[in-house]
């Protein structure tokens, strides 16, 4: 029997856009290479997950995982730092995020994803597709278990691949985004830490790492003693370390050595694992800045990473994630019915312009000059300041509705690069004193 839509990927992205479309009554079927649970990076969440969380019906679910009331950015010997509060900003219970262990969570995704009536297939490889298959509709060809072969027809396929971008990369129209440089991410996992306050408190910390690096390091707090720490470089500064790296360690080690170093080299992180144990095998992302030119056509659709990846620095993928189902699950439906692809074109117009606004705050995020700070010309604390300002801007996300209204929250981003309105805009959202170091975001436990 033809399916209504296949779906690549059993990922957040594929999960949701399928629940979406179940419950318009499709019959939906996802093809999922690997066999879940499985490890996965992105494990921060943004408030404005939240709704979407409820609207999908795993709310409750979700209040197993631990929970996030804010960001800590600091220097990397924490001398400097700043605490960003989302019950400052968010009203209610959205004002406490989570932080996932992604094998479980994309585990829940896709068996409720089942619950709802998708059948969803796993160690699926999808070898390839025809989009214009004869009788019309699509074909896909797949490879389930690494050996038998198998054929599968739909009237639509979705590409959910994440950074995989498995249909743009056959279709050869993935791009650039011009404005940013490619990063090099490192991450693993790590038990028995000593954790600071504010990551006992469940506030995700970015670490400034400066210079020629460019980057920063994240710190998650994950449930059962479990520490996500990742480093985001610049990849030029990560080749020159990989040649050096590679003579003393080996081709395969390289990347593990380069992790280490870097993350020892900022001593607020030393003194978190000085004696922890990293439980996960160092897992490597690179390239932070594509998107697909062509995202959609008469058989097909990418969403998700696959359709545009932007650095994590705002911890915005499964937001982007679940967002972007929720506005292409209804133009699949009308295209489905009638052939007409006015509204998911008009979906993915507010898609783009979401991921302007949060491109030209990642762009404010690494430019030095994008702020001007006469005051500081020459300081020790330069490039900090620079950072954790933009940084501010953060707050902006939280409630997801830049998406409706891009231009204006464009407009408010040129607005906040001049310092003067920077610090109007950390009165305004409650900025903590940057002096009080012992201030953090606390878990309200009648939120919970």
């Amino acid at each position: 029997m033809k399916k209504d839509v296949i779906i690549i990927g059993g990922g957040p992205t594929g999960s949701s856009l399928a629940i979406y479309l179940a419950r318009q009554g499709l019959q939906v079927q996802i093809l999922e290479k690997a066999k879940f649970p499985r490890e996965h990076v992105g494990e921060s969440l943004l408030p404005s997950c939240y709704p979407l969380l409820e609207e999908l019906g795993v709310l409750d679910k979700m209040k197993t995982f631990s929970r996030k009331p804010g960001v800590t950015f600091s220097n990397k010997d924490g001398s400097q730092a700043s605490h960003w509060c989302f019950d400052k900003v968010v009203d209610g219970p959205s004002s406490l995020s989570f932080h996932v262990r992604r094998s479980e969570f994309d585990q829940m995704m896709l068996e409720h994803a089942r619950s709802e009536g998708v059948e969803a297939l796993e160690e699926m490889q999808v070898m390839d597709v025809d989009l214009h298959a004869p009788g019309g509709g699509v074909l896909v060809k797949t490879l389930h278990q690494g050996s038998k072969e198998i054929e599968i027809a739909g009237r639509f396929l979705v590409d959910a691949t994440g950074q995989d971008c498995f249909l743009s990369r056959k279709l050869g129209n993935q791009k650039r985004f011009e404005t940013l440089n490619i990063r090099l991410a490192l991450s693993a996992h790590w038990t028995d830490v000593q954790l600071t306050p504010s990551l006992a408190n469940g506030n995700i910390t970015i670490v400034h790492v400066g210079g020629e690096k460019s980057g920063w390091i994240w710190l998650i707090p994950l449930k059962d003693d479990r520490l996500s720490i990742g480093l985001a470089i610049n990849m030029d500064f990560a080749q020159e370390q990989r040649k050096k790296l590679m003579k003393e360690h080996g081709a395969r080690s390289w990347q593990k050595e380069l992790y280490l170093q870097e993350i020892s080299d900022a001593p607020l992180v030393q003194e978190v694992i000085q004696n922890g144990t990293m439980c996960w095998d160092v897992v490597s992302t690179g390239d932070f800045s594509y998107y697909a030119e062509e995202k959609f056509g008469p058989t097909h659709a990418i969403i998700g990473d696959a359709a545009a990846f932007l650095d994590p620095i705002f911890s915005s993928g499964i937001f982007l994630s679940l967002h972007s189902a929720k506005a292409i699950a209804p133009g699949i439906v009308t295209l489905l019915e009638n052939g007409s692809q006015a509204e998911i074109e008009q979906g993915y117009k507010s898609l783009d312009g979401g991921y302007r606004v949060i491109e030209e705050l990642i762009s404010a995020f690494y430019d030095p000059n994008a702020i001007n700070f006469p005051e500081l010309s020459g300081s020790a604390g330069m490039e900090f300041a620079h950072m954790e300002s933009a940084y501010t801007v953060y707050h902006m996300l939280l409630s997801g509705d830049f998406f409706n209204d891009c231009d204006r929250y464009l407009k408010v981003i040129q607005t906040l690069r001049d310092a003067t309105m920077i610090e109007k805009y950390k009165n305004l959202k409650g900025h903590a004193d940057p002096d009080a170091h012992s201030l953090v975001c606390a878990i309200n436990p009648a939120l919970i």
